[in-house]
């Protein structure tokens, strides 16, 4: 589903820009991983809008947002550019759904402001990313073409990708068009920072278990049964050290659950935000019949 609006917002950095699908509804504000863009949410879009008005912010140094100097990429970076959004958009309270770097940044920002979340989504939570995981995504990072003659030849490169290779032909063509642009030379580039990814993967990793054992609102870990990131011991412990929170997992799927899976991954989002129940969640994963 295309974006109904989008705009900016500047901070004291950055300007930063967003998508919208614009709703009277509760607002869910969904924060993207690594060389993505806020448009990447449509697919989520297809099943929540308009009962929920859904964001999806662009992070420093991807889509349309600004890119900031080397070093200003650590998980707190990008949570001090969200409480400068936040802000900005004056919501009293939203819910949040992160993939991967938005996880960690939702994470966060729901522990330092825990008054302005009413519950969390993390697609494949990902502070305690193993190193050869962020290796291998940093590796493709250096290695891949920066831009394409045209929208076949991105396809093609699409299908070898590590993180897209159970990706259907749709799911492929729908994030390629987010993630590319037309540029001066009448190629298609990536909507990233390409030195912003790869430290931002660099320093992935790292002690948030504090952060964790803050958050207070409902919050679903969506695991993919196959990841590389997000391992079966953290995951068990992420079900003990949650306040509120448990680990639930989308089968057939690996880190990048919400392409892989789509609609396990749509009806547990929608289950969740609507009730914040966990077996309902659960049943509606893989629902009966």
């Amino acid at each position: 589903m295309t974006p109904t609006h989008d705009g900016f917002v500047q901070t004291s950095q950055l300007r930063l820009h967003y998508e919208q699908w614009r709703s009277d509804g509760p607002t869910v504000v969904c924060l993207h991983g690594t060389s993505l863009n806020g448009k990447v949410w449509s697919w989520l879009a297809d099943s929540l809008h308009p009962q929920f008005n859904l964001i999806g912010l662009d992070q420093r140094g991807h889509g349309d947002s600004g890119v900031a100097p080397l070093g200003q990429y650590t998980v707190d970076h990008y949570c001090a550019d969200l409480v400068e959004f936040m802000d900005a958009m004056a919501w009293p309270q939203v819910s949040f759904v992160g993939s991967s770097l938005g996880t960690r940044v939702a994470l966060q920002y729901a522990s330092l402001h825990p008054d302005r979340v009413r519950s969390l989504v993390f697609l494949d939570l990902s502070f305690e990313m193993p190193k050869h995981a962020s290796d291998e995504m940093i590796h493709v990072h250096r290695t891949r073409p920066r831009t394409f003659a045209d929208m076949d030849e991105a396809m093609a490169f699409s299908r070898t990708m590590p993180q897209r290779l159970r990706f259907t032909e749709d799911t492929h063509r729908l994030t390629l068009q987010g993630d590319l642009r037309l540029n001066a030379q009448g190629r298609l580039e990536w909507r990233y920072d390409r030195d912003a990814a790869i430290e931002t993967l660099a320093v992935a990793a790292r002690d948030m278990w504090e952060h964790v054992r803050r958050v207070k609102c409902p919050t679903a870990v969506l695991r993919g049964e196959l990841s590389n990131v997000l391992t079966p011991e953290t995951s068990a412990r992420l079900n003990r050290e949650f306040q509120n929170g448990q680990v639930l997992t989308i089968p057939g799927a690996g880190h990048s659950i919400w392409g892989d899976n789509p609609g396990a991954t749509q009806r547990a989002i929608g289950t969740f935000l609507q009730t914040t129940n966990f077996e309902q969640t659960q049943a509606a994963i893989s629902p009966k019949g």
